[in-house]
Order: C-alpha cells, then sequence, then structure tokens
C-alpha cells in the first residue's frame, strides 16, 4: 500500500454521517448599495450572530462564515431542522432575509472543517432555496422525528451540477401565526409523490383581472402593457414588469423591471425584488416599484394565494 492509498483509507474511516447545513443571506449586493458600507456591513454581522447562536442552540457545530454566508454540521437530522428554523425565526421581522438549505450523508470532519459529496450536495440544495425558504433531502425527510409548521412538500426530483441523478428536494415549512406558541410536529413517514405532481394553485387577481397558475411552466406577466394578463396601471411599472411561473411546483416570481418589485407575504414586511426571484406563497400582495399604503385597497396591487389544488397527472 502506498502512503497516498494509506492516507485515503484513513480518511474513508473518519467519514462519518453529519447534516451538513449552509446558510447565506440575499440580496447582500444591494443592500450595500441601498444602506451604505457601514450599516450594511453592521446588518450582515448581526444576521451572522443569529445563524451562529441558532446553530449553537440546536447542539450544531458552526465551522466557517464566509462573507454573507456560513457552514455548519449535526450529528442529527432534528437537530439540523431546528437550527433551520431558528435561523428563518430571527430574521422573520429583520431588514434581511437568509436561504437555508442542508443535507444528511457521510462526511469527513478535518481540522474544524467538513468534506465529502454530503457537503457538495448541501451546498447545491441551500442555493436552489429562495430567501425565506428551508429546502432539503429524502435523505433528511426519512430521519426527521418533528416538524415546526406541518409536512414538508416535495418540489421535484431536480438535477443538481455534480450529482449523477436528480435529486428529490423538499421545502421545509416554517411559518407559523405565533411563533411563541409554536410546537413541534410529530412526522408521519413521508409519502411518495409522483416527481409531476403539485399539491397547490396559486390565484392572482389585479383589478377586474384574474389568473390561476395550477401546473409546471403556467405562467403570466404584470405590468402596464394591455397585454399582460395582470395589468398594472401604475407609472412606476415597466412595460413587462414582472413574470411569474410554476417551476417544479413553485410559484416563482422573477422581477423584469426598471424600478423593481416589492412583494408582501403573510403580513410580514414588503421584500424587494430587484432583477431576482422570490418564491410565492401564502398569500399577500405584489406592487410594481412603490409600497402602498393600504394593499387590499389600492388597485394597482396584486393580490396572490396559495390554495390547496387536485395534483396534476401522473406519467
Amino acid at each position: 500500500m502506498t502512503e497516498a492509498d494509506a492516507d485515503t483509507t484513513t480518511a474513508e474511516s473518519n467519514a462519518t454521517d453529519l447534516a451538513i447545513l449552509f446558510a447565506d443571506i440575499g440580496g447582500s449586493t444591494n443592500l450595500y448599495q441601498r444602506s451604505g458600507d457601514a450599516q450594511a456591513h453592521q446588518l450582515i454581522a448581526d444576521s451572522l450572530a443569529a445563524m451562529g447562536k441558532a446553530i449553537e442552540q440546536a447542539n450544531g457545530e458552526l465551522l466557517r462564515t464566509v462573507g454573507d454566508a456560513v457552514l455548519a454540521k449535526f450529528s442529527t437530522c432534528d437537530a439540523a431542522c431546528a437550527a433551520a428554523v431558528s435561523i428563518q425565526q430571527a430574521h422573520r421581522h429583520g431588514p434581511l432575509s437568509v436561504r437555508v438549505g442542508f443535507h444528511w450523508g457521510s462526511a469527513i470532519s478535518d481540522q474544524g472543517d467538513v468534506y465529502g459529496n454530503a457537503v457538495n450536495i448541501a451546498a447545491r440544495v441551500a442555493g436552489l432555496a429562495r430567501t425565506n425558504e428551508i429546502m432539503t433531502t429524502r435523505e433528511v425527510v426519512e430521519r426527521l422525528t418533528r416538524l415546526p409548521a406541518g409536512p414538508t412538500q416535495l418540489l421535484n426530483e431536480l438535477p443538481l451540477k455534480g450529482v449523477d441523478k436528480p435529486l428529490p428536494i423538499y421545502r421545509i415549512p416554517w411559518e407559523v401565526e405565533d411563533t411563541e406558541s409554536m410546537t413541534m410536529m410529530v412526522v408521519k413517514q413521508p409519502k411518495r409523490h409522483g416527481s409531476n405532481s403539485t399539491a397547490f394553485q396559486l390565484e392572482l387577481k389585479c383589478g377586474t383581472r384574474s389568473v390561476t397558475l395550477s401546473k409546471s411552466g403556467d405562467s403570466c406577466t404584470v405590468g402596464r402593457e394591455a397585454s399582460n394578463a395582470m395589468q398594472t396601471l401604475i407609472t412606476s411599472a415597466s412595460r413587462i414588469h414582472a413574470k411569474i411561473e410554476c417551476k417544479q411546483g413553485m410559484y416563482v416570481l422573477e422581477d423584469l423591471s426598471t424600478n423593481g418589485t416589492y412583494v408582501v407575504k403573510n403580513n410580514q414586511p414588503f421584500v424587494y425584488v430587484h432583477r431576482d426571484t422570490i418564491t410565492l406563497d401564502g398569500d399577500g400582495y405584489i406592487t410594481a416599484g412603490y409600497v402602498p399604503d393600504h394593499p387590499a385597497t389600492d388597485e394597482n396591487a396584486v393580490s396572490f394565494s396559495t390554495r390547496l389544488g387536485t395534483p396534476a397527472a401522473q406519467t
């Protein structure tokens, strides 16, 4: 056996099953432009500190902080899930939003860092998440015993860079009306859904116009032009301001505008989206380039609502 072979064998023997979690702040580049360097730096530092505290309280280990992102490991999937939820709760009413992804698999711990395929997959899963979302894999879902806010949602089997086969990706709901009284729900064995199924439909309304998106590939646009399914005549809107599309069971708004789009979900503060995307879930309002005083009565606001729908035919 050569020295290189011996090193490889030793490394493999040190591999253990871990939950690997990545979390990063969305829109940090725009934050520096909007708030200035000093304030943005402080906001990001506070956000990273809150993430570190959530990881520590869940008995995880913070391994690395790079820029606006953190990497952590946990000995159980329940602990990683608890940390992910705490991270999102810590940012719920703040100026910043984060995205979180984690995966369970074999990894090698070495000098305060982790290596291996599980780390690569966790990073890819985190990259699929939108701000205010938690994404994970089937390996995690099958090991969870408790969840914060209802069953996981299978989005689809998605291809990941560097992974041979598409992986089933799940969204973990975490938002509840009263976080102070939240109790963890016992999880039953996850149901197996077809990769083409979708559990929800999205209803959009603006003035006298309405449209419903219900299956992958369904889309509509928002803007000043009459050709838009959701026409808004406000002067801050671009001709084609934003596109809303169903992708792998998620409803995604993509801003295409000059002035950006403001989205409020589930009575939370407005989120500014500019040349970026955001997932639409729950109930809320979309406005083109401005924040309305009363979105429910604003004739130029687009209301949206996700409702349980009929699953698409499975093949």
